[in-house]
């Protein structure tokens, strides 16, 4: 199946299906079959599109992250470089906090697959919250829940899926 094809059926399961869970959601407090339209539509259609563009930045992510290792101590800054004349209590105590926490990771990373759905995931649900908020949605957070959490299982298990892909490439040039 081709990659468009692909995108273009995710985004199509993704409207059916949360176009009827907003639906159901919204008729536990409603019968006004407006406003379940209203809100199905909404909810389906934001989560085809942001299918889509979910899927696009998690391969962008997944090309800048996920073939790296990030170890947590090496992120935050040096602080103990940073005055070498003056003693000072703070950046000796984040200095030693430092040393101490590279000491017990003992060189273990994150692998970057990990972080690679992050960005994805922290834009789609700023999306579909604020979305649903601008349209009154009534019951705001069972409409919104499933989006995230499906969101998040669908990021990691497509960012594993591109590993796979990818160490299944590299098996087969050699």
């Amino acid at each position: 199946m081709s990659t468009y094809i692909r995108l273009f059926v995710s985004a199509f399961v993704a409207f059916s299906f949360y176009a009827s869970w907003a639906w159901y959601a919204n008729s536990l407090i409603t019968s006004d079959t407006s406003i379940l339209f209203k809100a199905a539509i909404v909810q389906g259609t934001y989560s085809g599109a942001i299918t889509l563009i979910f899927t696009y930045l998690l391969e962008s992510c997944y090309r800048r992250f996920g073939t790296s290792n990030y170890c947590l101590a090496f992120i935050l800054p040096r602080w103990s470089k940073m005055s070498k004349s003056e003693k000072c209590a703070t950046v000796e105590t984040i200095s030693h906090s430092i040393e101490t926490y590279e000491k017990l990771c003992h060189g273990s990373c994150i692998p970057g697959l990990i972080l690679a759905p992050v960005p994805a995931l922290l834009l789609q649900s700023l999306l579909v919250i604020g979305i649903n908020i601008s349209f009154s949605t009534p019951n705001l957070w069972p409409t919104v829940i499933p989006s995230i959490f499906f969101s998040a299982l669908y990021g990691y298990f497509y960012s594993f899926g591109l590993a796979r892909q990818e160490a299944r490439s590299k098996v087969t040039n050699l």
